[in-house]
C-alpha cells in the first residue's frame, strides 16, 4: 500500500488549509488522516495511485500552502489570488 506522512507546522501553516488540502485530495487516495496536535498537524495519506510517486505528497503540500497563503490574505483584507 502506498502511504506519505507529512507535517505541518502550525507556525507556518493554518490548519483550516490543512483540511482543505485533504477534502480535495480525498478523491484520490483510499484514506486521508489528519492528526492536529499542539505545534503541527500531521497527514498520512494512504492508498493513492503508486505512479503518482512522491510527487502527490508534494502536490497536497503546494495546496496546503496555497489556500494558506489565501486564507491568510482574506484574514488581513488583502486581495485573495
Amino acid at each position: 500500500m502506498t502511504e506519505l506522512t507529512l507535517a505541518f507546522h502550525k507556525s507556518l501553516y493554518l490548519p483550516a488549509a490543512v483540511q482543505a488540502a485533504a477534502d480535495v485530495y480525498g478523491a484520490y487516495a483510499e484514506t486521508i488522516d489528519v492528526q492536529d496536535a499542539e505545534i503541527e498537524i500531521k497527514v498520512t495519506l494512504r492508498g493513492f495511485d503508486e505512479g503518482y510517486g512522491d510527487a502527490f505528497g508534494d502536490a497536497f503540500a503546494n495546496y496546503v500552502l496555497s489556500e494558506t497563503v489565501v486564507r491568510s490574505r482574506q484574514r488581513l483584507g488583502g486581495v485573495a489570488a
